[in-house]
């Protein structure tokens, strides 16, 4: 019997440099070398177009940045140089974002951070003799693990998170408000039936649980990656995009490097399919915000239209990759838990996806749209007594909302709003939650804040927060920037889908 271990360690190993630049259909001598390569090629894509359409259903002239910096790599994709620009832009860019975070922008952050972690490392041993290879090629390999299971962890919360009373009841569910959401951007005049929600919500962990067992265990991980792509591609027209494109970009890392030295010849056709749709979807984003309506000149939605050329920009790649990664019929490599210093990565994730349970934060922690509860007052997961693991007193302090009056004068700005200020008050939010927003507040010069609210029991009535002692005292830099809470409760309900 031919044990298939060493084979593995083999694959994933680094390899002597090869020149990569071969003309017509020759083959390095090391297709491990010459695969990294075009793996980053097909990495720094899927990125730099994930990075982008995260503004094409909000804010599409932000993306202007992103473009900036992202152009070289499209142009250059192989390029560590160009890479390592973008990587270090991209992690910037979701630092601040930061507290209130969407997933796949804190996902961004962590993979920023592991791929800068493994260059660090990959530079300061490279006199050492076990280290050959191109950079590229000894980077990918030393950020692959770090990387990978950072998303593994993301897909664990997202499954964990979930399992709480108010997500499969029809009536709450997140799974039953993104169906009505997806249903009424594309001008569907429909409402998701309580069966069809239960179905949804039931479907919807099943399918994530199933994908993220099958990214873990190494001879499933084919399957694994078929089934997330179809899954992201569904979820796709709740203007999910940007998402999708992320984690597709993180799958390119799950592929051995040797699939994608045989798809060589048959990349160029569908990159430049997806790069043209992607300037199209681009383009039309940013004349569609421009213009101010949703219906275009054919009858549909223009965000139907949106989502029709980012699909026409992902879908060639997704297909020839697929097809290059099932034909490939030798194991793939075990996890590589080497070096050890970058496991700190999907450790920090953690830490960051257990904040909700520890106390720490409930935003920007993987538990969008979940329905969600910790707090000690309303905790409805299905595992009970997680309320007593909170370590932290954030949630056990909390306030009743009844009156936000921001009044404005001649010198006052644009006043930032979180997503609990929109709601109908009265709104519980934890104590430090208003705090952080009043700090906020005060950035855009208001004239006054006037706060009514309850604070154990009490009525309190402040004529201006700016002057309160309490309210306006200044908060630590990483309460200000990386904690962010959502509403506990609200006239709109306790258990309505939050993001």
């Amino acid at each position: 019997m031919t044990s298939t271990a060493p084979l593995a360690a083999h694959e994933d190993a680094p390899k002597p440099p090869e020149d990569i630049e071969l003309p017509g259909d020759e083959r390095p001598a090391d297709p491990g070398t010459f695969g990294a390569h075009e793996q980053l090629r097909w990495l720094s894509t899927f990125w730099v177009i994930a990075a982008a359409v995260h503004f094409t259903d909000s804010d599409p002239l932000a993306v202007l940045p992103v473009i900036a910096v992202g152009l070289p790599v499209l142009m250059l994709p192989t390029s560590a140089l160009t890479f390592g620009v973008f990587v270090l832009g991209a992690g910037v860019s979701a630092a601040m974002s930061l507290p209130a975070a969407a997933n796949h922008k804190v996902l961004s952050l962590l993979v920023s951070l592991a791929f800068g972690a493994a260059a660090l490392y990959v530079w300061a041993t490279r006199n050492r003799p076990t280290s050959q290879g191109t950079f590229v090629a000894r980077w990918l390999t030393a950020a692959r693990t770090p990387a990978c299971l950072t998303l593994l962890v993301v897909y664990l919360f997202t499954v964990f998170d979930k399992l709480n009373t108010a997500f499969f009841d029809p009536a709450t569910s997140c799974a039953g408000f993104l169906l009505d959401q997806m249903l009424d951007y594309n001008g569907i005049l429909a409402e998701p039936g309580s069966a069809l929600v239960r179905v949804a919500a039931i479907g919807t962990v099943l399918v994530e649980a199933t994908i993220l067992v099958c990214l873990a265990v190494p001879r499933l991980r084919r399957w694994g990656l078929v089934l997330g792509i179809g899954f992201h591609l569904v979820l796709a027209p709740a203007s999910f995009w940007d998402f999708a494109t992320m984690v597709f970009a993180l799958y390119i890392l799950f592929i051995p490097p040797r699939v994608f030295a045989k798809l060589a010849p048959r990349t160029a056709t569908p990159r430049l399919i997806g790069l043209a749709a992607f300037g199209l979807h681009m383009v039309l984003a940013i004349t569609v915000n421009l213009a101010g309506t949703n219906t275009s000149p054919l009858g549909l939605r223009w965000h139907t239209l949106i989502l029709l050329t980012w699909y026409l920009a992902v879908i060639p790649m997704l297909f020839t990759l697929v097809r290059g990664f099932l034909a490939d019929r030798e194991p793939w490599p075990a996890w590589r838990l080497r070096p050890a210093v970058l496991l700190l990565i999907p450790a920090l994730a953690v830490v960051n996806g257990a904040a909700p349970y520890l106390g720490l934060k409930t935003v920007a922690s993987y538990s969008m749209f979940s329905n969600l509860h910790t707090e000690p007052s309303a905790a409805n997961h299905l595992l009970p007594g997680l309320a007593t693991l909170q370590v932290l007193p954030y949630l056990r302090d909390t306030v009743t909302i009844t009156k936000i009056d921001i009044r404005r004068d001649a010198n006052s700005g644009p006043v930032a709003l979180s997503e609990w200020t929109q709601e109908t008050p009265p709104t519980t939010v934890p104590w430090l939650e208003l705090r952080r927003m009043v700090d906020n507040w005060r950035d855009g010069h208001p004239a006054s804040i006037h706060l009514e609210y309850l604070r154990a029991g009490v009525p309190h009535v402040v004529q201006d927060a700016l002057t309160d002692p309490e309210l306006n005292a200044p908060l630590p830099w990483w309460q200000q920037h990386l904690l962010a809470f959502r509403a506990i409760s609200s006239a709109d309900g306790a258990d309505i889908c939050r993001w």
